[in-house]
């Protein structure tokens, strides 16, 4: 077990399925699992190994929360860097200055980011989820 921020590429590429537990991702604990699928009712329970393809083409590894709802709030998309972790979704608008250290962790400029390709690499029920992210689906982004 450990702590969701902690959570590095290489844990992501050891194993697909992350079970989690834990009120917020500050205070959130997860814990490898063997499992390489999952269905939609099990939504808030499990992370799924995400790949991202960035604007410029550069490749990064992640997670969603996949459930019966595959829309951004639901998904809650993350790439998992070396350096930290980069959301793509907030409870709370962000503020340009933490948008710009996320895009830092990513080196690179937010031009160069958006839009984001991801594809769920755990099968959902049976199907595998994909979709892109642009800068304006940012909760609150200006």
């Amino acid at each position: 077990m450990k702590r969701l921020t902690e959570l590095t590429p290489a844990d992501l590429e050891r194993a697909a399925v992350w079970h989690y537990s834990g009120e917020t991702d500050e205070t959130a604990s997860v814990r490898a699992t063997d499992r390489h699928e999952l269905s939609a009712r099990e939504a808030g329970l499990f992370l799924a190994r995400t790949q991202f393809a960035l604007a410029n083409g550069a490749q990064h590894v992640g997670f969603c929360s996949p459930g019966e709802e595959v829309t951004l709030e639901y998904l809650q998309p993350v790439i998992v860097t070396a350096v930290g972790p980069v959301y793509f979704w907030f409870a709370d608008p962000p503020t340009q200055e933490s948008l710009r250290a996320q895009w830092q962790k990513l080196g690179a400029r937010r031009e160069d980011i958006f839009p984001v390709h991801y594809r769920c690499t755990v099968p959902i029920g049976g199907r595998y989820l994909t979709g892109m992210i642009h800068d304006g689906d940012l909760t609150g982004a200006a």
